[in-house]
């Protein structure tokens, strides 16, 4: 793909985002990762024939597809594999990290029983006993959370909870799940899609959506198709937020706002649209038009968030006088953001009429159950899982008998993170579905170790962010190295043992059936001479051709759907939006920005060993991390470069040293997440803090769901 000089510029500019865009920090990290080869415990490469499978990622939530070399039948590299509409050859650091991840020293090689303070291994038979017979003392109390956003596993944990009374299933927070609220709120139907491909001006309120946000590989890709090296772009990007991040950097303007005010920068925009004459026919745009008219003009936005009226307006304009217009909202740091500034991003889809448009916001639907009794993801969406574990801290909520937890860590990965630890000690029974020793599992009574993406079957279904609907397969390429199994298997064993009926004996049966359903769903093709996005456009969709749709999909191709969920019923949530989305004064204290970036992993990886090597001096020098303030917020606070500083909110205490970098708006505090692991392995353990902890949970007025997507801190 190619860049114009701009966006060149903006990449040297913003540093390490050119590692997702040019091929030569790549090669870096092709470097730093046969460094690591020579780690004890990376087996060494054998010899042997040399030949490439396919499968998708799962480590990383972009999604995207992957092709593995192997050397004697052994995986020894990942890369994008370029048939898949998700990655078209791209590949993050995380993905990349696939491979390596095998062999990383804070895997757990086999169940194990908590004995005291310290762990003991036992064997499955000997754990799936344990469980049938604690689970079925907590009968109508029994928890579950989720950290996989896309897998059909979900549907194994949630039918088999239900089955033993749920006291609560819920999804760990991220970009769908404030998503997920606004539509429900706007009475919109089916999942938010953004078709990048076909838009011609994309504005971006807070979303990272080169980093962190949805199917950032595909996004990337994207993004460079339009900007073909040595012709003019063919595309305008607009990113508004706290920070000059990875995306920021390479977008055609930033526009600096705080994360807690993107949402009035959203409705002054739709000032300047109404007074051009916009108007909608969908339920509430009266009322919309009052809130936004009464309290969002030019001086009040200013006032708010100190952007000029002549910004907006030229905003407006620009997405006014385009084909294909799209807006996408969301957290700079991937969580953490209310259903108000989403419905107010959303607000101008609709005033732009951008959709079920190509260009535009589509509406997907999701791809039906087949594991009965099962829940659909929107009702996983629905649950608030920081309300839930704060309640259970302060004894307003009664503490499940028994919890599970699959794929997450809320331990370390939400906010306030001492008092969800303190909530999670509060459940009498805990087990773990980790493949990895972290936070949570440390917690946990039980942890039953998972086998990685590589070592099992899996699938990735329809990512938030994708412009379409998608099924892809993950494959075994290899045995389980150590003693660990596939969770959901695990889980089915488990209901076997209750004398629950789940319908299936093992997971790759409920994929087969998944896979089974996809080919009677009208309009569904595999994505090979032509892709989605086309499809999208107007070109016809090829015919699901006969035949045996499981080994297209093993071959590393994706299923995929342009449809869309007809909105009657979409309208404006005015109330929601007058009560959450206030014009007032800028914060008079600093304000935390936090940032996250693929090369440190996520709270249910930690940060990749190799990965490790690309984290610069600026964000890790030896175990202390580095929080950014520009120099005019450093001359306020009275502080300089280099200097030790202690970050304090919620009643946490993080320490850190100052970093100057002019691309942080002025009274912002910007951290890097990812780091202060107290579990996992030396590469993630004890370096630096984790800043998540800083940020104070509050509720949103008129949504009532957990925020936290921008917190006062005091430094000193």
């Amino acid at each position: 793909m190619g860049l114009d000089r701009r966006a060149f510029l903006g990449l040297v500019a913003g540093g390490t985002v050119g590692i997702m865009f040019t091929p030569v920090p790549w090669k870096l990290i092709d470097d730093a990762s046969i460094w690591t080869q020579n780690w004890p415990w990376i087996p060494k490469v054998p010899k042997g024939q040399i030949d490439y499978v396919t499968t998708t990622s799962k480590l990383c939530p972009a999604g995207e597809g992957l092709k593995i070399m192997r050397v004697a039948g052994n995986p020894v590299s990942a890369g994008g594999n370029p048939d898949h509409p998700l990655s078209r050859g791209g590949v993050s650091a995380l993905a990349r990290s696939e491979v390596y991840m095998l062999y990383s020293p804070a895997r757990i090689k086999s169940p194990m029983k908590r004995n005291g303070k310290t762990f003991a291994p036992i064997t499955w038979e000997q754990a799936l006993i344990e469980m049938a017979e604690k689970l079925g003392a907590a009968k109508g109390s029994v928890a579950s959370i989720s950290g996989d956003a896309t897998g059909t596993v979900n549907e194994v944990l949630t039918a088999l909870v239900g089955k033993l009374g749920s006291a609560g299933t819920f999804m760990m927070p991220g970009e769908a799940t404030s998503a997920a609220k606004a539509l429900k709120l706007m009475g919109a139907q089916g999942q938010a899609g953004y078709d990048f491909e076909n838009a011609d001006t994309v504005l971006v309120l807070g979303a990272d959506i080169f980093e962190t946000w949805g199917t950032s590989t595909r996004n990337r890709k994207a993004f460079g198709a339009t900007r073909p090296a040595g012709t003019k772009p063919a595309s305008n990007y607009i990113y508004v937020g706290p920070t000059r991040n990875n995306t920021a950097a390479v977008c055609d303007q930033w526009i600096p706002a705080s994360a807690a005010d993107l949402g009035v920068v959203a409705l002054g925009i739709a000032w300047h649209l109404l007074k051009a004459g916009a108007t909608s026919t969908a339920p509430g745009f009266d009322t919309f038009k009052a809130v936004v008219n009464g309290g969002y003009g030019p001086e009040d936005v200013k006032r708010a968030t100190g952007i000029g009226g002549d910004v907006l307006a030229g905003i407006a304009k620009t997405l006014m006088a385009s084909k294909a217009s799209l807006v996408v909202t969301g957290s700079p740091f991937g969580q953490g953001m209310g259903a108000a500034p989403v419905i107010a991003g959303m607000s101008l889809n609709m005033l732009l009429g951008r959709v079920n448009k190509p260009g535009g916001v589509f509406m997907l639907p999701e791809l039906a159950s087949v594991v009965p009794g099962a829940l659909s993801r929107a009702a996983m969406l629905d649950g608030d899982l920081p309300a839930f574990l704060k309640g259970v801290e302060s004894g307003k909520t009664p503490a499940p008998k028994a919890l599970l937890v699959y794929d997450a860590n809320p331990a370390y990965g939400l906010p306030e993170a001492a008092t969800m630890a303190k909530a999670l000690e509060k459940i009498p029974f805990k087990v773990s579905f980790s493949s990895f020793m972290d936070e949570t599992a440390a917690l946990c009574d039980l942890v039953l170790p998972n086998s990685l993406p590589l070592e099992r079957y899996d699938d990735v279904v329809t990512p938030y962010g994708s412009g379409f609907c998608l099924y892809s397969l993950v494959r075994p390429i290899q045995k389980p190295i150590y003693d660990t199994k596939t969770s959901a298997d695990v889980l089915l064993a488990l209901a076997r043992k209750l004398s629950i009926d789940l319908k299936f004996d093992n997971f790759q049966q409920v994929l087969k059936e998944k896979v089974a359903s996809l080919s009677k769903a009208s309009g569904g093709f595999v994505a090979k001479d032509v892709m989605p996005w086309q499809v999208a456009a107007g070109k016809p969709a090829p015919a699901l051709v006969g035949g045996d749709l499981w080994k297209a999909l093993e071959a590393g191709y994706a299923w995929t759907m342009v449809g869309q969920v007809a909105q009657t019923g979409m309208g404006f949530a005015s109330e929601v939006v007058a009560k959450a989305v206030k014009a007032g004064k800028p914060a008079a204290g600093a304000t935390l920005a936090p940032y996250a970036q693929l090369r440190t992993g996520t709270p249910a990886t930690g940060i990749p060993c190799q990965d490790l090597t690309t984290v610069p001096d600026t964000e890790l020098l030896g175990e202390t991390t580095l929080v950014r303030l520009n120099s005019e917020t450093a001359k306020t606070l009275g502080l300089k470069k280099g200097q030790m500083v202690k970050l304090s909110a919620a009643g946490v205490d993080c320490q850190a040293k100052v970093h100057i970098f002019e691309s942080v708006m002025t009274g912002m505090v910007s951290a890097p997440l990812g780091f202060g692991h107290t579990a996992f392995d030396y590469f993630s353990q004890g370096k630096g803090a984790n800043y998540l902890s800083l940020m104070a949970v509050a509720e949103e007025p008129g949504s009532g769901m957990s925020t936290w997507i921008a917190s006062e801190v005091k430094i000193a």
